[in-house]
């Protein structure tokens, strides 16, 4: 493939046979349906009101998904750093727009797969359903337990419960995207910090 060094596709397969068993000489096959590509700093990767061309898996970089409301402020609703699958699966398959828009917030090196692929995919290798299955359940579940948390933790147990979930993103993402993603305003996000300093 194009791009994609070897090194990057040992990367992919061993994150995918952390899932699911792979039959010999399959994954060659499989890789064959993704494609490499690279996005700038800040560069918009698939955009809100448009049907997706492609769902993600990060090899490199961090990027966020965000929905925009009448108002035009934005919610972050999730961030994909490396080894993460991300995409509107339901919006990709069914060929409709999506309500979501995908970001780079560093470059990027990404896989894609788009949405005829994907079908090939479910039809070749039937591990890779085993495999996504997996994979959605668990994003799934964070994205209910972001939810119950939205409602029932207060700003600074949110933020101290990502802060030891995921210790590395706070220092590759801007401070107001995870007031975003908390839920939270930047001026509340920096008065719970302070205090947690001074404490």
């Amino acid at each position: 493939m194009e791009g994609i060094t070897k090194e990057d596709a040992h990367f992919f397969k061993e994150e995918i046979r952390k899932r699911i068993a792979i039959g010999e000489g399959e994954f060659e096959k499989f890789l064959e349906l993704w494609e490499f590509k690279k996005y700038a700093r800040n560069e918009l990767i698939l955009e809100s009101n448009e049907i997706p061309k492609f769902s993600i898996f990060v090899l490199r970089g961090c990027l966020r998904q965000f929905l925009v409301n009448e108002k035009g402020e934005e919610s972050i609703v999730y961030f994909a750093e490396e080894k993460h699958f991300i995409g509107d699966l339901a919006a990709l398959r069914s060929k409709t727009k999506s309500i979501y828009t995908f970001q780079a917030i560093e470059e990027c090196d990404l896989l894609t797969i788009s949405a005829d692929n994907w079908e090939q995919a479910f039809i070749k290798f039937p591990w890779w359903a085993e495999a996504h299955l997996k994979g959605y359940q668990n994003w799934v579940i964070q994205l209910q337990q972001q939810m119950v948390d939205l409602q029932s933790l207060t700003g600074e147990t949110r933020y101290l419960n990502l802060l030891k979930a995921k210790p590395n993103l706070f220092q590759r993402v801007p401070q107001h995207y995870i007031a975003s993603y908390l839920g939270i305003s930047p001026e509340t996000l920096s008065r719970i910090r302070k205090k947690i300093t001074s404490t």
